[in-house]
C-alpha cells in the first residue's frame, strides 16, 4: 500500500493562520468525530456525497485525524515499535499534530481532484449522481504487528455510480479503506471508467496501465464535435490493404488451447506493414478482438480489449512464445503458439469475426 496508516491522509481543511493550535486542534477533534462511520454503507455513502457536491473537504473528512491515529496507536501497538513512540512524540508535540493535520487538504486534494477531472472529461455529472452499489474486498493480515493492532480490518473495493442524467453506470477503485476501533475510515479514489461489473473495468485500468508506459496520449475524453456531417468534396476513405495473414495455434502452460489469427496492414510507413489486427481465442470461449502493437526488438504485444489480458510474445521462425498474462485471475502462463495452415474457408471466416468486432 501507498501509504502507512500512521501517515494517512486526516480530515481538516485548511484554517486560517489566526487560529490558534488549541482552537485549531478543538476543531480537527470535531472534524474527526464527525468523519466516523458506524457501517461500510454509511462510509462509502459519505464517500459519494463528497463527489456529488465536489466537495474535496467532505472526501477529507473521512480519513482518521492525526489525533485519532496517535491515542489509538498508544492503547493498542506494541510500545517497542517504531509506530508507538513516534505517536508519543507527537503527542507532546502539538506543532506537530497540526503540521500532519495540515497535510489532508494536499493528500486528499492529489487523489480526489484527478478522479473529479477524469469524471467530468468521460461524461460524469458529479450533481446527478448515486450509488449504485459497492463491493469491498478484504486484504489479507501483514507481518507489520502495529498496523495489525490498530487497524483490525483494510479493504480495497469498487464503487458504482449511476448518472442520473445519462443513466450511464461508472465504476470507482478505492484502496485503504480501514476499520479502526469499530468505525470505518479512509478510501483512496484511483481510477474512473464507464463499466458497470468489476471485469470491465479492470480491463480499462490495464488498458490506461499501458497506455501510461507507452507514453500515449489520452483518448477517453468524450468529443462533443467528433460526430460531423460529411463533405461531398471529402476525398475517399483509403481502402485498407491487408498484406498477410497468419493463424497461430497452441497451448498455455501445456494445457489450455489458444488460437491466435492476425492480419497484417500495410501503410505509409518506412517497414511497409504498419498496423495488425488480431484476434485470441482462449480455450472454448469466443474470439476475442486484440489491441497490437510491437516493440523495437520486434516482439508482439495483444491486449485482449474486453477482458485486459495481456499476450507477451517473440516470433521466432513459425514460433510464438511468450506469457499470457491473465488480468481477471491474475495468473501468468507460458505460451507457445506454432503457426498453421488454415483453408480458405477457415480464414474467410475469422476475417469476418475480425470485421464484425471492428465495426461495433
Amino acid at each position: 500500500m501507498r501509504n502507512s496508516v500512521t501517515n494517512m491522509p486526516l480530515s481538516s481543511p485548511i484554517l486560517s493562520r489566526s487560529l490558534t493550535f488549541g482552537v485549531l486542534l478543538l476543531l480537527l477533534s470535531v472534524c474527526s468525530a464527525s468523519g466516523q462511520s458506524k457501517t461500510e454503507a454509511e462510509h462509502v455513502q459519505k464517500i459519494v456525497q463528497s463527489l456529488k457536491a465536489q466537495d474535496s473537504m467532505a472526501y477529507a473528512a473521512v480519513f482518521p485525524s492525526a489525533d485519532t491515529m496517535i491515542r489509538v496507536t498508544l492503547r493498542k501497538a506494541p510500545a517497542s515499535s517504531d509506530e508507538y513512540q513516534r505517536s508519543k512524540y507527537l503527542l507532546e508535540s502539538p506543532e506537530m499534530i497540526v503540521y500532519q493535520d495540515s497535510l489532508i487538504m494536499k493528500q486528499a486534494g492529489a487523489l480526489y481532484n484527478p478522479v473529479v477531472e477524469k469524471g467530468k472529461k468521460i461524461g460524469i455529472h458529479w450533481e446527478d449522481i448515486q450509488m449504485s452499489r459497492f463491493e469491498l474486498e478484504a486484504l489479507a493480515k501483514t507481518r507489520d504487528a502495529a498496523l495489525e493492532a490498530v487497524v483490525s480490518e483494510r479493504f480495497v473495493g469498487y464503487l458504482f455510480i449511476e448518472d442520473m442524467q445519462t443513466r450511464k453506470i461508472f465504476t470507482l477503485s478505492l484502496s485503504e479503506i480501514m476499520k479502526i476501533d469499530g468505525k470505518w475510515y479512509g478510501g483512496e479514489l484511483n481510477y474512473v471508467f464507464e463499466a458497470d461489473n468489476k471485469d470491465a473495468f479492470n480491463a480499462k485500468v490495464f488498458a490506461e496501465k499501458l497506455r501510461l508506459r507507452k507514453g500515449l496520449p489520452d483518448t477517453s475524453a468524450l468529443a462533443e464535435d467528433s460526430v460531423t456531417a460529411k463533405d461531398e468534396d471529402d476525398p475517399p476513405l483509403q481502402r485498407k490493404q491487408v498484406a498477410d495473414r497468419k493463424l497461430y495455434t497452441g497451448f498455455l502452460d501445456d494445457e489450455i488451447p489458444v488460437s491466435l489469427y492476425i492480419r497484417y496492414i500495410k501503410g505509409d510507413c518506412a517497414e511497409t506493414i504498419c498496423a495488425w489486427e488480431a484476434i485470441f481465442k482462449f480455450g472454448d470461449n469466443e474470439y476475442v478482438r486484440q489491441s497490437v502493437s510491437r516493440t523495437a526488438d520486434g516482439k508482439f504485444n495483444f491486449v485482449e480489449e474486453e477482458t485486459g489480458g495481456v499476450l507477451d510474445v517473440e516470433l521466432k521462425g513459425a514460433v510464438l512464445s511468450g506469457v499470457f498474462s491473465a488480468t481477471i485471475d491474475k495468473v501468468d502462463y507460458d505460451a507457445e503458439l506454432k503457426e498453421k495452415t488454415m483453408s480458405k474457408k477457415k480464414m474467410e471466416s475469422l476475417d469476418a469475426i475480425i470485421e464484425r468486432d471492428l465495426s461495433r
